[in-house]
């Protein structure tokens, strides 16, 4: 039966987010024998060597963004890297967490070292990727390049995507990948990043098209009866149509979810019947197959041949709101052929 939580000890928990290190909690007192007895009676458990927390009820990626923080507590010379880099700094987070957690270690060079809280790599790492943030993780820019190499590309796209978004784009770590296995997904990544794409739906969405060798939807558009009113995820300018991820987040747990629903309906009747818009719609399940969205996609543009003329519409700019497109923001109307790296699927 796992006994009440001292008092002490959860306020030195609260105090440093809800891990709490043998060394930390000294300077409270409280001893290393008896956060040992807390974690026998189950009132606490042993997140990485040395470093404590509470058990609760959290999701596999919560728990795994937990663990990486603990480890890089215990493991102060590591730098968190890969999807436990990612975690840690609120990028996007697809597919399943990796079962142990994964840091490199800059101070020696060549293979690796697995313990039971997680696995380290040995090999270079430049001081302006390294980065220490109450942990110590590599940058923004490195966690991206480094998923090119170990995820699936639509993954490690839906990932740039949100660092390019945040100002923080993938090519400022590119040039140290180049002799790395792997690096023509990272150049790949780098070149189709698109800060405009707001959520990882959007982002696998924008991979389905490519995939499919559609053309490029423009992520985030604007269209309106000449004045911006609608913004779309995707938008296909030349065949008046467009597509709208529907993450699930926008319903579940919500009172107000019937509302939301009736709203989303009435604004796609608009876009249908006031500017003669399309629409596709497609969820989370669907995206994380692309093979499958892109066939619906084609079908889709088959069903809305390209016209004599574009839609009027606007791009996004973050801050800002609508502004008129230049003549780089057009993408071709023409399906083309996209050079995807080999096994993009897979891991390098």
């Amino acid at each position: 039966m796992r006994r009440r939580l001292p008092g002490d000890i959860r306020a030195a928990l609260d105090q440093h987010a809800g891990l709490l290190t043998v060394t930390a909690a000294a300077d409270f007192g409280i001893t290393r024998s008896r956060l040992a007895n807390c974690a026998r009676n189950g009132s606490l458990y042993r997140a990485a060597s040395g470093v404590y927390a509470v058990p609760r009820e959290l999701t596999p990626w919560q728990r795994h963004t937990l663990h990486s923080r603990a480890f890089s507590l215990a493991n102060p010379h590591v730098y968190l890297t890969g999807w436990s880099a990612a975690a840690t700094h609120g990028l996007p987070t697809l597919g399943r967490p990796p079962g142990k957690v994964l840091a490199v270690n800059p101070r020696s060079l060549g293979g690796s070292q697995t313990t039971r809280f997680g696995k380290v790599l040995h090999h270079r790492l430049p001081p302006e990727h390294q980065a220490h943030l109450g942990y110590n993780a590599v940058s923004i820019a490195w966690t991206v390049c480094d998923l090119a190499t170990r995820s699936p590309l639509h993954y490690a796209l839906a990932v740039a995507d949100a660092a390019a978004r945040r100002s923080l784009h993938p090519q400022g770590a590119q040039q140290h990948f180049v002799n790395w296995r792997g690096a023509g997904r990272v150049g790949w990544v780098c070149e189709n990043a698109d800060p405009l794409a707001e959520s990882p739906i959007e982002s696998l969405g924008r991979f389905a098209a490519i995939m499919g060798g559609l053309p490029l939807p423009i992520s985030n558009a604007w269209v309106g009866p000449g004045f911006p009113l609608y913004r779309v995820d995707g938008l296909w300018p030349y065949h008046w149509a467009a597509f709208e991820a529907d993450g699930a987040i926008k319903y579940d747990n919500r009172g107000d979810a019937s509302r939301i629903v009736q709203k989303q309906t009435e604004r796609e009747w608009q876009l249908r019947r006031d500017l003669g818009v399309d629409v596709l719609r497609f969820g989370y399940r669907q995206a994380l197959d692309p093979n499958s969205l892109a066939a619906r996609m084609h079908r889709f543009l088959e069903c809305n041949p390209r016209r004599s003329a574009p839609i009027r519409w606007w791009k996004h700019s973050e801050g800002v709101g609508p502004v008129e497109p230049e003549p780089a923001d057009w993408p071709s109307p023409e399906p083309r052929e996209y050079a995807l790296p080999r096994n993009w699927a897979q891991p390098a």
